[in-house]
């Protein structure tokens, strides 16, 4: 009767043994799907935020100096008639401050790929320093790159 009992014990302890295997390897299965998710998200996010910093950043930045330099040029008080014009000129052209959100694209293309968002950003940004530099010519050559070598 021992070995009949010990051999119950033993199927029972199977039996019990593979369930508890099973429910580890499930929750183990979920939890590693879950951080796979987490992991991909995380990655696809950082992405999309670093091409959205550089691109609002270029915006920014572009658009930023342009009001620098015409504030400074007003608080120096500037004799230059063709600065002056220029300065008129700036203000005819009426932009929104650098951090305006008429000047994020992403806004009116969230459902578009980030590539897609990213160029739209730049032919935005183009065309917006291209209209700066057909009004404000002297000013944006003086915001020009010159190679020094």
């Amino acid at each position: 009767m021992s070995q009949a009992a010990s051999s119950d014990e033993e199927t029972d302890f199977q039996v019990v043994s593979s369930t508890n295997y099973q429910r580890v390897r499930d929750k183990v299965g979920k939890i590693s799907y879950a951080d796979g998710i987490a992991d991909g998200r995380e990655q696809v996010f950082q992405t999309s935020f670093d091409q959205g910093y550089a691109d609002g950043l270029s915006v920014g930045l572009e658009l930023a100096k342009f009001r620098s330099f015409f504030d400074t040029l007003a608080a120096a008080g500037t004799k230059d008639e063709s600065l002056l014009k220029e300065q008129e000129a700036y203000k005819e052209l009426n932009l929104p401050k650098a951090t305006d959100k008429q000047h994020f694209k992403y806004l009116d293309h969230q459902n578009e790929p980030l590539n897609v968002v990213s160029e739209k950003q730049g032919i935005y940004t183009n065309d917006l320093l291209g209209k700066c530099a057909a009004s404000l010519p002297k000013t944006a050559n003086l915001f020009i790159s010159r190679d020094s070598s």
